[in-house]
């Protein structure tokens, strides 16, 4: 049975270098947090790379190399609230990330080109998200205190403004001073922010995306030379943040601002069909506990579903349910699946209580008439319900 290892004799050192295997989830509260900016990725092996964020290092910033990482194969990936897999994520995304060592005599990342001590040694992923998703499930959001806008009108593209100028069509550089509230995290940003905003900032607001001249009425807004801002006190946001050029210093601009809660749940809604789409396509992930052998190739294996998914996924898997169960590697690729899978009936369900990270706490007894070598004990395998669609992945994704 996969165990994990109590956590209550570590000391906090400890916790941060807690070594993972491929096969056995970490103890709670281990690993460390790191956050960056998504800069490369490899989403078919699950592997990418981020710009750390800004530390007020001048040399660092110019010199250090970018932080490559795996996910571990139970490691978790969020989106705007909701899972998701690397290729949802924009290039460009900041993240945050819960970060271990390599597991022991994994080298499949190479040691950094710049100074090595601007790249933390933490590359193995067990749970990465957007800002977006970070701070929701942390029970953080911002509360806008200001928003000043400056417009250049210097283009002779566009108008001279005045007082009854066109806005919308005038280039834009902007600040948004926030105050975080609810429960502030004890990582990332918490205290009083101000981020660069612009024309090219997404405002999400209801079911469509708005300008910055309509978040408030035009009598609240005050003007000198080509500066309006406005005061928002009661407002309560959610950010996506990306690269600014004071990076260094630890400043960022939005990229994306959810205005209310119907924008924000609208965001959530998209993500989970998207991610939905991927899943039936590929089956969940998961890692074999146990396999009891009853003679002439036929065989109980039970297996432990990753964490991560949406509930309607795992409700989907009940008892005497029919599925088909396919071995997979590391990264989660699978072989010729549509042709390399064996079906079988779950005899069995069992949940666990407070299951450690990465694990969904739900254990399935399938039985099996014809066991492959890849069903063994601590292997990978995707498994998913008969009446998923039954295709041939692309070649790429294969392992060939």
């Amino acid at each position: 049975m996969l165990l994990f290892t109590l956590a209550t004799s570590f000391s906090a050192e400890n916790k941060q270098d807690y070594i993972p295997k491929l096969n056995e989830f970490p103890p709670p509260n281990t690993g460390t947090y790191i956050a960056g900016e998504l800069v490369t990725v490899d989403p078919i092996n699950r592997r990418g790379g981020l710009r750390l964020d800004g530390d007020f290092n001048d040399d660092r910033y110019d010199k250090a190399s970018v932080h490559q990482f795996a996910m571990l194969p139970y490691g978790m990936i969020w989106y705007h609230g909701a899972p998701a897999e690397l290729r949802d994520i924009p290039i460009g995304t900041h993240l945050h990330g819960r970060f271990y060592l390599p597991p022991e005599g994994d080298k499949t990342i190479s040691p950094p080109k710049g100074p090595p001590q601007y790249v933390p040694k933490h590359n193995h992923v067990i749970l990465l998200e957007d800002d977006f998703s970070f701070y929701q499930r942390s029970g953080q959001a911002w509360k806008i205190l200001s928003v000043e806008l400056r417009y250049d009108s210097s283009s002779k593209h566009f108008p001279v403004l005045n007082q009854n100028g066109d806005w919308q069509k005038t280039p834009v550089e902007g600040k948004l001073k926030v105050v975080p509230i609810g429960q502030v995290v004890n990582d990332g940003l918490k205290n009083e922010q101000t981020f660069e905003v612009d024309r090219f900032t997404r405002i999400w607001e209801g079911n469509g995306v708005i300008e910055w001249e309509d978040i408030a009425p035009e009598n609240t807004w005050t003007m000198k030379d080509n500066v309006r801002s406005v005061v928002l006190e009661a407002q309560v946001v959610q950010v996506g943040l990306t690269w600014a050029p004071e990076w260094k210093n630890r400043r960022f601009h939005v990229a994306d601002i959810w205005f209310d809660e119907e924008s924000r749940k609208l965001a959530t809604k998209h993500q989970i069909r998207v991610h939905h789409r991927y899943q039936l396509h590929r089956g969940l992930a998961a890692v074999v506990e146990q396999v009891k052998h009853q003679g002439r190739g036929k065989g109980i294996v039970t297996i432990t579903l990753f964490s991560g998914m949406d509930n309607t996924l795992y409700d989907d898997f009940q008892a005497g349910s029919l599925v088909t169960l396919c071995a997979a590697e590391e990264t989660l690729r699978t072989y010729w699946r549509d042709h390399d899978n064996k079906e079988g009936s779950i005899v069995g369900i069992k949940k666990i209580e407070s299951p450690p990270p990465g694990s969904s706490g739900i254990q399935l007894h399938i039985q099996i008439d014809e066991l492959l070598e890849g069903f063994r004990r601590g292997r990978i395998v995707r498994v998913d319900r008969t009446h998923w669609p039954r295709v041939k992945l692309p070649p790429e994704e294969r392992v060939r």
